[in-house]
């Protein structure tokens, strides 16, 4: 963005007076239209200007944006709609979300997007095809040093608008995005990674680990790269885009080797942050405990704004991978896959296996698993797996893939097996989920209840419409609407030995199964609705046969019943909002049901309407 482009926005802006916070945990909402232009000038040269303006991803396809006649930029939006489904083109766009519907105003189902179907076709949109901001951020800074964040909380502080923290866009539950607001964007800020070995955190005397230390804004797949050229391991998501330092570790971060490696929060092993008054702290198991207990589980960026982590480098380890996948538009083939693989779910969690299970439903004809084990060797891994293997020879010559291969490192088995199976971005995505306990896996009864559980939910996911009245081709290909995550650490020997404020869930849980109902770009808000009335309902069945487990946080239902016992218990809660209260008195990192949040917050503005 030009200066001048950038000096013209300003001028656009209306004049106004300026709103103070109203107290303890609850926040005015101080419209951004009445930020002055000398205000914006001001704040921009103590960014180092770094303030842009915003728009929501697709606004170069549109001839209209707001109602007005706004020139499409054909070169911008070839770019856009080449990238519009693909994770990390969208990852590099400020006003990108991986879930466009987080980018749109659901309650209104004003949009800015393109079809996922046919993101190419038209070259751009006419009238009466109207771009409107709706949850995309008016403003944003590109963060590159602590001191942006730093004059960023302090303005907004002083001034009252709503801000919001966005990293990559990865966000089921719209907590990096809101109306009427100005973002803090941390995908940028990349340093160089450093590996050290016997890390010794700051303040403390001796190493707790091997450490990788990285930036806010480093994805995974790039963290998975240089651990192979370091030769180690690092435990993360499945998502090459996902943020390590964002989200990720605020809800807890799970992934395929959490089951034997523990979770995200379990492997960090310092972070640095800015807190809402602008103090820069390092937090770690011998400094700012509670500041380190509450960054790693406590959700959003409710306590600060994560600029450094370092987490543990596990020596580098071959795994054997269990890669299956068959077609079939049975369901009766679809229901066995479940049942076989909750039969031998308590089994498979200790020896080792974690992972990812997707079961078809509906339109979804691809059922299947990968699952990764660095415990067994070649044979044992084999015949671990057996019942499943044997299973699926059983159906005849629908297997794409039935074997257990061996792989050297995690890096490139993810390359081999993960990655060519990313769901594609780019569409309206509501999602529901529960931890599902042991105790389901190890008797004939829990077995069965979880079994009926999960085919259930595969008959409330429904395939979504495109634009036409057609099913949405792609999305048969999208992944399956529901999966089992085994990526629990239930064989992870020294659980919680550094306390974090995750769910005590996790501890005792084998499976995160999450459903999601997706939903098209120019949705209207009665199906938006039932999107999430839907997903709300499969969260349901799923916390009826597993009522005192929880859920996780980051991949849960937007309306989750009981959230606080749901997402961290009562008892971490109320530490948390004890020191909610003290770090942030006025509220000014706050996210959707985060700790110590308003409901009545204007950054909600745009949320779907509740199920009823």
């Amino acid at each position: 963005m030009t200066y001048l482009r950038f000096i013209t926005s300003l001028l656009l802006a209306a004049c106004g007076t300026i709103a103070a916070p109203t107290g303890p945990q609850r926040r005015a909402s101080t419209p951004i239209s009445s930020i002055t232009v000398a205000q914006w000038v001001s704040f921009n040269q103590s960014v180092n200007g770094r303030l842009h303006v915003n728009y929501p991803f697709a606004k170069p396809c549109y001839s209209l944006y707001e109602g007005k006649t706004s020139a499409p930029n054909t070169a911008q939006c070839s770019a856009i709609q080449n990238g519009y489904t693909d994770e990390v083109y969208v990852a590099s766009q400020p006003g990108g979300y991986m879930n466009t519907n987080w980018g749109y105003c659901q309650a209104t189902a004003q949009e800015c997007g393109l079809d996922f179907n046919l993101p190419q076709d038209p070259l751009y949109y006419t009238p009466p095809a109207n771009c409107r901001q709706g949850a995309t951020p008016d403003y944003y800074v590109d963060v590159q040093a602590v001191s942006d964040v730093q004059a960023t909380l302090a303005f907004v502080n002083k001034t009252g608008i709503p801000l919001v923290i966005k990293n990559s866009g990865h966000d089921y539950k719209g907590r990096s995005s809101a109306p009427n607001s100005l973002a803090l964007w941390t995908h940028n800020l990349q340093p160089a990674m450093k590996l050290t070995r016997n890390f010794v955190p700051d303040g403390c005397t001796a190493p707790a680990a091997d450490g990788v230390t990285m930036g806010a804004g480093q994805g995974f797949g790039d963290l998975y790269s240089f651990a192979e050229a370091n030769g180690i391991t690092i435990v993360g998501g499945s998502s090459r885009t996902v943020g390590a330092v964002g989200g990720w570790i605020s809800g807890g971060g799970h992934g395929a080797l959490c089951n034997t490696l523990g979770l995200g929060v379990d492997n960090v092993l310092q972070i640095k942050a800015v807190l809402p008054n602008g103090t820069y702290v390092t937090a770690n198991r011998c400094q700012n405990q509670d500041i380190f207990f509450a960054l790693r589980g406590g959700g959003g960026s409710t306590f600060g704004v994560n600029i450094e982590m370092t987490t543990t480098a596990h020596p580098k380890t071959q795994l054997q991978v269990a890669y299956i996948r068959f077609l079939s538009a049975d369901l009766d083939s679809i229901n066995k896959f479940i049942a076989v693989a909750v039969q031998n779910g308590d089994q498979w969690a200790k020896d080792g296996w974690g992972g990812y299970i997707s079961p078809g439903a509906m339109s979804i004809l691809v059922s299947g698993l990968v699952l990764f084990n660095p415990k067994l060797t070649h044979a044992e891994a084999v015949a671990s797996i057996k019942p499943m293997t044997d299973y699926v020879a059983s159906l005849g010559n629908i297997a794409l893939n039935n074997e257990v291969d061996t792989s050297p490192s995690f890096y490139q088995a993810y390359n081999q097996y993960l990655l060519p199976n990313e769901e594609k971005v780019g569409i309206g995505l509501a999602v529901g989920s529960r931890l599902m306990p042991r105790s389901l896996f190890t008797s004939t009864s829990g077995q069965q209840s979880l079994t009926t559980a999960l085919e259930q939910v595969g008959k409330q996911v429904e395939p979504i419409t495109g634009t036409t009245a057609n099913p949405d081709l792609k999305v048969v290909s999208y992944g399956a609407p529901y999966q089992f995550l085994v990526t629990a650490p239930s064989s992870y020997p020294d659980n919680d030995t550094v306390a974090s404020s995750v769910t005590p869930a996790w501890r005792d849980t084998l499976w995160h199964v999450i459903v999601g109902q997706a939903f098209a770009n120019n949705a209207d808000v009665g199906t938006i609705n039932k999107a999430f009335a839907s997903a709300h309902s499969a969260a349901k069945i799923l916390e009826g046969v597993a009522p005192n487990s929880g859920a996780y946080q980051n991949e849960a239902d937007v309306f989750q019943d009981n959230y606080i016992q749901a997402f961290w218990g009562q008892e971490k809660y109320d530490k948390l909002l004890s020191m909610k209260k003290t770090l942030d008195p006025g509220n000014l990192l706050t996210c959707w049901e985060c700790i110590g949040w308003d409901s009545g917050d204007a950054r909600y503005g745009c949320y779907p309407a509740a199920p009823s």
